[in-house]
């Protein structure tokens, strides 16, 4: 359609476009949830009905889609289920809701569990040439927490994410690190620290910025310990990092796609 249209009418239509998926989104994901809950309680199903429970509480500070964060609850109960050792990790908080997803699933569990958060709480770093960036076609919002992929934006501050966790959702400080500054100096200065993963959730969306979550943090994954690429389908740059990570180590890995432009796999 853009070799066609005049680019005025492409980017209008483009923007139409947008807004309508997003309300429809909206839509269909409250209606998910509020089905899902009610069916899960007819049939006293508890498991079910905690899930849709905790993801529905931080659906408020997250950018995450349904599926995201039903693949994030289900990691993380699923390392808890299986006694895996190991922390929660999460590179690329943005606003606290997928960290503190999986920290709610801890303390569920009772299992005393560590999360550790890693993010410049600046938004968004600049982009390199392996990204292949192209300027958003939507107009920029001025609010810098929207979930946009570019630099300075899916911002959350260090306050506002330290407010979410041990304000509005009691969560033991304890059991919790937030790391702050980029990448490339926090995770080399503290891979040894974090020790076993358990679940290392990566929403980075650049190239160098995956590269260097999986060269400092992969090799810390116990074995059935889950990695989940939240961007790998939807910023090239994501995908290419970690196709050429997982190449470079010679892995064979079952990729499972959450249907949104995250995949999730677990370590050999």
């Amino acid at each position: 359609m853009k070799k066609w249209l005049p680019e005025g009418l492409f980017k209008a239509l483009y923007r139409l476009a947008s807004r309508v998926y997003g309300a429809w989104q909206k839509t269909a994901d409250a209606a998910y949830y509020a089905g899902a809950y009610v069916y899960y309680t007819l049939i006293l199903d508890r498991k079910n009905l905690r899930k849709i429970k905790t993801v529905r509480r931080i659906l408020p500070y997250t950018m995450v889609g349904r599926t995201g964060l039903l693949t994030t609850y289900d990691a993380a109960a699923g390392s808890e289920k299986a006694g895996l050792p190991g922390c929660f990790v999460e590179c690329g908080v943005a606003r606290g809701g997928s960290s503190a997803l999986m920290a709610l699933v801890a303390r569920d569990h009772r299992s005393g569990r560590k999360s550790w958060l890693f993010d410049s709480f600046e938004g968004l770093p600049e982009q390199t040439a392996e990204d292949e960036y192209q300027e958003p076609l939507v107009a920029m919002p001025q609010d810098k927490s929207a979930s946009v992929v570019a630099p300075g934006y899916c911002l959350g501050t260090f306050g506002e994410v330290e407010s979410l966790l041990f304000d509005t959702l009691g969560l033991d400080r304890d059991n919790l690190f937030m790391v702050k500054g980029w990448f490339d100096r926090t995770l080399p200065e503290h891979c040894n620290k974090v020790g076993d993963i358990a679940v290392l959730r990566i929403d980075a969306d650049w190239y160098e910025s995956t590269k260097c979550c999986l060269e400092n943090l992969y090799d810390n994954v116990v074995s059935g310990g889950r990695v989940i690429i939240d961007d790998y389908g939807s910023v090239p740059g994501c995908k290419k990092a970690t196709d050429e990570f997982l190449q470079k180590r010679g892995l064979k890995v079952s990729l499972q796609f959450d249907g949104r432009g995250g995949c999730s796999f677990a370590k050999p």
